[in-house]
């Protein structure tokens, strides 16, 4: 029999600070426990053990604390993020139906050891799992010991028989007793031989085998005066290192190595736990589902299909008085399911002919207050089929990003999983075999149903605590708006060139073989320039360049790299070059291309509400936010998007430095709110004031590396980080950024204020009450640490602008219909807004739209907006 034993403590703390933190809806941190399962998961597939023990540590003090109670006392505790995840990692190990062994007095080592010992002593084979190195020691017969490692999500596995310890550390693997005897562990605060260290140690094993040895021979030749005097000195402490060192193999466990239980999954159990952590892979692995579970999630609802033109309205019409109507709606617009009390009634449009769309208006015509998920794709749809849709009151997918800006993705499966401990059945009502009379639509009935009641349970919880975290206003006055306005602007699209492009395209192809065989005249050969590792080779063998970085895999080509050897070889800045106009080529110009619409002959984006933590939108299918603007190149892209005919032109306005604004406000900075206040050029002004010069004696070198602290001083730049961007050395930045901060003593209070406020509340909000957590402000491991407080400085600083970009974005929409204007808003790049008006409304729209940007929001450092009219995107801009 094989047996595998686990360190579950090891492996626990390990995964905690592997992964990055996870949390689920309610808070509950849950990367621990995710990651001890993925590494459980993965070694049972790998190893086929025929039974598996974890083992852990008890609070209690063990024989070794009892006899030396300064053994580990400088470990720090267990952080109460992780403390929180060792409960519930059992509780899914007991419903694994795998064994725990745990025992008063004894660690976990002590546990594994005991276990392997008498799995040799009865020819099965044990593989111990650990993360730490003193269990090797076990290595021997039998048992093999696999080191675990966990680095940024990745798992490895390093496996030590006796040969390859040997191998290793050159002595057998008991022998590691003797070596932590001598050096001592600081982890665990064995002393060892004071003065000893590693390799001294390792040299006195290799030359006399054991602990007793080295002391046996203590007068030899080969041991320094120095080291012996050490080791005399310290004999008592090695030897009471050895006895701390060693694990204890017979711990009077009583725990049947020779008829352990088989593993027994406890489905309900089980079902709970991972639909409470939300692991909906984990879930799937061992094929769970609600039908498991005693006590159902969501109720059972009836189901009834609508199939007259007469029996749709008059539902319709009796759903007027409800609270909330739940409506479960594709984008295609196939098919429709109303919930009411515990039916779910289905329409599906092809038993309705012609009538479908009367019934769509109806339903949308604004007497029903609708509770939907993900609805903008529905509504871009019936605004394409020419109807107002109205009458939307909640959004389940926009209300549960607001409580968890952070994680992947918000489709009504996840959140079930998530709010309601359900796992939906499988529903895509985009496809036309599940509405269609030859398919399978009683399958469909019943699924849908499932979405549905999902769908209602969802918005009692979501819609509560989005009052409870004082997200109301966001919520319904800036995010639910919005979710019209994008429906808009996706179905109006963009106005596009075509033949420009294809000439633009043209104009990219001819510059990119000149730069091919340039070269290939420079390595003296063709090779292809678009494979890594043939450029490598190109760069760093054949042409002899110095190679800053080189993987696993070969040599490193990056851009960071090629922009470090940029100046040692004219071939580099052609490659340079190269990767940028191909990229144009590919990404933009036949990208775009592909995208343009048969129907209209426009783009239309795809804005995505629900994506970034930060609460800015962004663009997909194409991303128009990603346009090159940086190179006159990729500027020219820009004359491509243009006015739909010789009548209309584009209107474009973006806010100026709208993040520095909102900084200057919510840090109260005095001499950067007067600088904003008085109009004035504020990296200059800072210039003048971190150089101590006047403003007019500000040179473009100063203005320069201000403008970089400005821009970086809310991401938490470094002083490295600084002095790359404007070429000092890392001192020189150092103090850079100290004037700075001296020179804006309200910034530099405010960095430091809200990362404590961020530790203190576990969150930081924008202005209008957006929130992200931040469990990482408690991380003991540095580099998550600093990425907790890099997000704490600048989240309140770019969500509040992305929030008032979104105000902008309803006031201008609604303004425009207000005032009764065919302009319409069609794209909006990160601080940028774009109209497409007629020629006739154009200064009147200019008028409205810098007045709706500039009034979004009162601040201290007032919003400043300026609209451009032309042709084309280039030429507004």
């Amino acid at each position: 029999m094989k047996i595998m034993v686990i360190d579950g403590n090891s492996i626990l703390n390990r995964a905690f600070y592997g992964i990055r933190q996870l949390t689920n809806h309610e808070g509950l941190p849950t990367n621990a426990v995710y990651g001890f399962l993925a590494t459980l998961f993965k070694l049972q597939d790998e190893e086929r053990p025929d039974r598996t023990i974890v083992c852990f540590d008890v609070k209690e003090k063990t024989f070794r604390h009892l006899k030396f109670d300064t053994y580990k006392a400088t470990r720090k505790g267990m952080p109460d993020e992780l403390a929180a995840q060792l409960p519930l990692t059992k509780q899914v190990l007991d419903a694994l139906g795998i064994v725990r062994c745990e025992k008063a007095g004894y660690e976990a080592d002590d546990l594994l050891g005991t276990i392997s010992r008498r799995a040799d002593e009865h020819g099965d084979t044990c593989v111990v799992v650990t993360g730490d190195r003193d269990s090797l020691q076990l290595v021997g017969g039998g048992t093999t010991v696999m080191l675990v490692s966990t680095r940024m999500g990745q798992t490895t596995y390093q496996t030590y028989d006796t040969a390859a310890f040997r191998e290793k550390y050159g002595f057998d693997p008991i022998r590691l007793i003797d070596l932590k005897a001598l050096m001592g562990d600081s982890s665990d605060n064995i002393p060892g031989v004071p003065g000893i260290g590693e390799k001294t140690a390792m040299q006195l094993l290799h030359d006399f085998g054991t602990l007793e040895g080295v002391y046996a021979n203590i007068d030899d030749e080969r041991i320094k005066k120095g080291a012996r005097t050490k080791l005399q000195n310290g004999e008592q402490s090695a030897k009471d290192s050895y006895w701390l060192a060693t694990i204890d193999r017979s711990v009077p466990l009583e725990l049947d190595v020779e008829h352990l239980p088989a593993q027994d999954i406890d489905e309900t159990t089980l079902y709970d736990l991972l639909t409470r952590l939300e692991f909906k892979n984990f879930i799937k692995r061992f094929d769970l589902s609600g039908e498991s579970v005693s006590a159902p999630r969501l109720p059972e609802l009836k189901t009834e299909r609508v199939e007259n033109v007469l029996e749709a309205f008059n539902l319709m019409d009796s759903l007027t008085d409800c609270d909330r109507v739940y409506a479960i709606v594709p984008e295609t617009l196939g098919a429709v399911c109303l919930l009411d009390g515990d039916t779910a009634h289905i329409l599906f449009a092809e038993a309705f002919g012609d009538a479908w769309n009367d019934i769509l208006r109806r339903l949308f015509d604004g007497s029903l207050p609708l509770v939907l998920h993900d609805a903008k794709a529905a509504v871009r749809a019936l605004l394409q089929r020419g109807m107002d849709p109205k009458g939307i009151v909640f959004d389940t997918a926009i209300a549960a990003y607001l409580l968890d800006p952070t994680q992947s993705g918000y489709d009504l499966p996840r959140l079930a999983l998530a709010y309601c401990n359900a796992e939906l059945p499988e529903l895509d009502l985009d496809d036309p075999a599940a509405v269609s009379l030859l398919g399978g639509q009683e399958d469909t009935e019943k699924a849908v149903a499932q979405h549905a009641g999902a769908l209602r349970a969802i918005y009692a919880e979501a819609a509560d605590r989005i009052e409870q975290l004082g997200m109301r206003k966001l919520y319904y006055e800036i995010e639910l708006p919005l979710l019209r306005v994008l429906a808009e602007m996706e179905a109006a699209g963009c106005a596009v060139e075509p033949d420009e492009l294809r000439a633009f395209g043209d104009k990219l192809d001819v510059r990119i073989r000149d730069l091919t065989e340039q070269i290939y005249h420079d390595a003296d050969g063709e090779f292809n320039i678009n494979s890594p590792k043939q450029l490598g080779e190109v760069l760093f063998e054949k042409l002899g360049l110095h190679a800053p970085k080189k993987t696993k895999t070969g040599y490193s080509t990056n851009v960071e790299v090629l922009e470090r050897i940029a100046e040692d070889h004219p071939i580099v800045p052609r490659i340079l070059e190269y990767r940028k106009l191909t990229k144009l080529k590919s990404t933009y110009v036949e990208g775009l291309l592909k995208v343009i619409s048969p129907v209209d002959g426009r783009i239309h984006t795809h804005f995505q509400q629900t994506v970034t933590a930060t609460g800015r939108l962004s663009s997909t299918d194409p991303n128009l936010q990603n346009i090159p603007v940086r190179t006159e190149l990729g500027r020219e892209l820009r004359r491509m998007f243009v006015a739909p005919d010789e009548n209309h032109v584009l209107i474009d306005a973006d806010y100026s430095q709208i993040e520095l604004r909102v900084l200057a406000h919510i840090s109260q900075d005095e001499h950067m709110i007067e600088a904003f206040k008085h109009g004035q050029d504020i990296h200059a002004a800072t210039a003048a004031k971190v150089y101590h010069v006047p403003l007019e004696e500000v040179t473009p070198q100063m203005r320069s590396s201000c403008k970089a602290v400005n821009f970086g001083i809310v991401y938490g730049i470094s002083d490295f980080s600084l002095a790359q961007d404007i070429g000092v050395t890392r001192k020189e930045a150092g103090e850079f950024i100290k004037t700075y901060l001296d020179t804006y003593p309200g910034v530099k209070k405010y960095m430091e204020d809200i990362k404590q406020t961020g530790r203190e509340q576990g969150y930081v909000t924008t202005l209008f009450g957006r929130r992200r957590a931040l469990p990482e402000l408690k991380s003991k491991n540095f580099n998550m640490r600093s990425f907790g407080e890099r997000v704490a400085m600048n989240t309140p600083i770019q969500g509040t602008a992305a929030d008032i970009i979104k105000i902008a974005m309803v006031r201008v929409r609604d303004r425009l219909l207000r005032d009764g204007l065919q302009s319409r808003l069609i794209l909006q790049v990160h601080d940028e807004l774009i109209l497409e008006a007629p020629k006739d409304e154009q200064e009147t729209a200019m008028r409205l739209l810098t007045e709706e940007m500039e009034n979004a929001f009162r601040m201290d450092a007032p919003l400043v907006a300026e609209a451009k009219a032309g042709h084309s995107w280039y030429d507004a801009k």
